[in-house]
């Protein structure tokens, strides 16, 4: 039916920790990138509208948009990176749901 499984040999644990790595640096960019966009388009207009914060905080929104969008750029690239070292996953576990 399926071969046994093998020992992990200590090029196969990089690969795991280079995926993983690529993986959790991935996620706190994701999340940074989208609190500061939520930040510049929803909550500081909305608090310019109530009054509560300023008008000349307005001036804020496009810094925070350009490193939003420098976030987003780099989340971009780390999913790339992330795609391509779980690809070597499957030359340690070659059976997938199907």
């Amino acid at each position: 039916m399926f071969d046994d499984p093998k020992a992990l040999t200590t090029a196969n644990w990089q690969d795991i920790s280079a995926w993983l790595t690529f993986f959790w640096i991935y996620v706190p960019v994701v999340f940074t990138f989208a609190v500061t966009l939520l930040t510049a388009h929803a909550i500081i207009p909305s608090l310019i509208r109530t009054g509560h914060i300023p008008p000349g905080t307005n001036k804020l929104r496009v810094p925070m948009t350009a490193f939003a969008a420098v976030l987003f750029v780099v989340a971009a690239a780390l999913m790339v990176m992330v795609v391509i070292t779980a690809q070597s996953v499957e030359n340690i576990y070659d059976r997938y749901l199907y």
